[in-house]
């Protein structure tokens, strides 16, 4: 399969989990907006963990060329659905907090989710997303494109993915605080 040919795959990766939020907004429904936060905040951790702790370890395992065949396939993935996952998930929360009345007065444990939040999107589209353009651009090349850059960068991203994991899975202790009321 070549990077055009995966390219199918991601687009319906970029287009489904917006378009469910949207309708979810739209519909006006607490309770299948907290279904969706939940479901996309399980998703995008799962696959954070996944791509951190797992892929990472199978791709030290291969060589170039199997590399380079697994970001042909993965690269759509992380191209697409990553930066849609995590934003769905980051609205829907902001939406909760509002409705649950967590922004009056700002709670303390709220603004630390904030800031985490905050840094795992800079983290995504300031280093995560970039590199995976990059990526992308040097799988486009074919033989002529720079198989090494676009391993380098898929590595980095991966490892990326574990700080990713440690933060979400900050966040999700904080938010299990804050729906409790139980704080350590």
């Amino acid at each position: 399969m070549t990077i055009r040919g995966s390219l199918g795959v991601g687009i319906p990766m970029l287009v489904i989990p917006v378009v469910l939020l949207v309708a979810v907004l739209l519909f006006h429904s607490f309770l299948f907006l907290d279904y969706l936060h939940v479901a996309s905040g399980l998703t995008w951790t799962g696959m954070d963990l996944t791509l951190g702790l797992f892929f990472s370890n199978v791709m030290r395992g291969l060589k170039n060329e199997q590399r380079a065949r697994v970001a042909i396939r993965l690269t759509p993935v992380m191209l697409f659905f990553m930066p849609s996952i995590s934003s769905v998930t980051i609205t829907a929360g902001i939406y909760l907090a509002g409705a649950d009345g967590y922004f009056h007065p700002l709670n303390d444990v709220l603004v630390i989710a904030i800031i985490i939040a905050a840094t795992l999107f800079i983290m995504g589209i300031g280093i995560f997303l970039p590199n995976e353009l990059r990526v992308y651009r040097e799988l486009l090349k074919g033989p002529r494109g720079d198989i090494k850059k676009a391993i380098r960068l898929t590595m980095l991203n991966l490892r990326l993915s574990l700080v990713m994991v440690i933060l979400q899975i900050l966040i999700i202790l904080m938010m299990a605080q804050l729906a409790t009321g139980v704080f350590l």
